[in-house]
């Protein structure tokens, strides 16, 4: 079923209003990546900011939580287990040989309010062929059930191990045609742990169009195209106030602090919650408004953004269509058809430029490939194949970094003049630009959309040797992840180069 598109003043919503939400999100330096706003099940605004994009998934984080939550609801619906389920009744063999009382009290319902008593988060969830959900089980169990809220991934991943035990169904299998084929959508993939179960609490990938989709069927309380998926009773449950979270950690955020439901937050307004997952990526539930607000983005700030909505987007919502407002509409439409993060401003240096037209390089010692480099989160792993040689190409406004591999040839292409250009590098898109730092770096900024973060791979020339260096960027450039200190040095195999030439700014 498509969505209905709709002009903001049909449904009540000054065009204005958005524009003022947009400029809101830019003043706050939120990076944002892509918006859909709903309202009567309408869309009224979408948009996307490049080299983010319509088709391509974007990271879910701790979002899924909520997906995991409705998949719990649907075996509930379906008998398949009860929320009053012990933990020891489900994993008898993995289970401490003397459980203690709070674990043996310990039930799926505890674990979905963030409640089922440990005090801290049990370590290295997932890693290696450790036998995380009998870690889970030996972890103390301090509080009693229901009584201590303890923000818990790992317990979220329990659930979707909850789920494989009772149905031998992964979490994206149990799902898809009870949530993800009707509702249209499409493919979900999940992030499997080493023992094959999916991470439900951060392991997700989703396309705005498809979060919109589910946020929607939230707001409809467990209906989509007027028939009925998932019992109503389920979200009177999973969306109302299960636990206090008044505890530390959340630095004081009004919107973290009313109360916790079945992994949903509640929010600091009348009748508004939120799926929500790390780095700003919200599925915001306006139920007085019959609104929904769905934002991917990479952001720390996070209370900045749901004030946004707060501050320019609710208090504009009308209890009928308002008269159109042509010209703010038009203004509308042009900016979200214009959308783009902010890339280096591109600084020019045609002379190297020039001299590094058809130039190759060949590895001092074994590369990896361009994907593993470019994917790898500075680290430069080698897991695809492997570089033989590295070819430059610059033309016009663009440049291009040809990588020749073991596996075949592969090719980055970077905006010169302040803009992203994308590049399909092994099935995934890529945005990425140049701007010369110092006569001898190209600093080149590497966008993988389906993440948040990105990679800054910095491109030092010193006479016949190409030395890179690269370093994990952030949203807000600076502070989600440290550096990696990796570098890797290639000679030039043919080509003279000449870097010291004079630069100059080109817009």
């Amino acid at each position: 079923m498509e969505m209905e598109h709709v002009t903001p003043e049909s449904v009540g919503v000054p065009s204005q209003a958005v524009l003022d939400l947009l400029d809101e999100l830019y003043r706050y330096g939120i990076e944002m990546h892509g918006i859909l706003l709903l309202r009567h099940g309408k869309i009224y605004a979408q948009g996307w900011w490049s080299p983010y994009n319509p088709q391509t998934p974007h990271a879910m984080f701790s979002f899924t939580k909520s997906l995991t939550s409705t998949a719990i609801g649907f075996a509930v619906q379906e008998g398949v287990l009860s929320l009053d389920d012990r933990l020891v009744d489900i994993f008898p063999d993995k289970i401490p040989e003397n459980p203690s009382e709070h674990l043996r009290q310990c039930q799926v319902r505890h674990l979905l309010m963030m409640g089922c008593g440990h005090e801290t988060e049990i370590p290295k969830w997932g890693d290696g062929d450790r036998d995380w959900i009998s870690a889970f089980l030996h972890h103390p169990f301090v509080y009693k059930p229901g009584t201590h809220f303890l923000y818990n991934t790992a317990g979220t991943n329990l659930l979707s191990a909850i789920l494989t035990r009772k149905t031998g169904l992964t979490l994206t299998q149990f799902l898809k045609p009870r949530l993800f084929d009707p509702l249209g959508m499409g493919d979900v993939s999940c992030y499997a742990m080493p023992d094959g179960t999916e991470m439900g609490g951060a392991g997700s990938y989703l396309t705005l169009d498809a979060m919109g989709r589910f946020t929607q069927f939230i707001a409809n309380r467990g209906t989509w195209g007027g028939k009925r998926l998932l019992n109503e009773g389920w979200f009177d449950l999973a969306t109302s106030k299960q636990i206090e979270n008044n505890g530390p950690g959340w630095d004081g955020d009004p919107d973290w602090h009313v109360g916790y439901g079945f992994q949903f937050w509640r929010c600091d307004k009348p009748g508004v919650f939120r799926g929500d997952g790390a780095f700003g990526q919200f599925g915001v539930v306006l139920a007085q408004q019959d609104a929904v607000v769905v934002i991917q983005s990479a952001s720390m700030r996070l209370q900045a953004v749901l004030n946004a909505v707060w501050d320019k987007l609710l208090p504009a919502f009308s209890d009928g269509p308002l008269p159109e407002d042509s010209h703010a509409c038009h203004r509308l439409e042009k900016r979200l058809a214009r959308l783009e993060l902010n890339p280096m401003l591109g600084k020019r240096n045609p002379g190297a430029e020039a001299s590094l037209h058809g130039a190759v390089y060949v590895p001092n010692r074994e590369i990896p490939g361009l994907y593993d480099l470019v994917a790898g989160g500075g680290h430069f792993q080698n897991i695809g194949g492997k570089l033989e040689r590295l070819e430059f190409v610059f033309q016009g406004d663009d440049a291009r970094l040809l990588f020749h591999q073991d596996n075949g040839l592969r090719e980055l292409r970077l905006g010169m003049t302040g803009h992203f250009v994308s590049s399909e590098i092994d099935g995934t898109l890529f945005g990425a630009n140049g701007s010369w730092r110092a006569h001898n770096k190209l600093e080149v900024e590497i966008r993988n959309t389906r993440m948040t973060t990105g990679l800054v791979l910095v491109l030092e020339f010193n006479g016949s040797q190409l030395t890179l260096h690269s370093d994990l960027t952030t949203p807000e450039k600076g502070g989600l992840a440290g550096a990696a200190p990796a570098s890797m040095t290639l000679t030039l195999q043919s080509g003279e180069i000449n870097t010291k030439t004079k630069m100059y700014w080109e817009n």
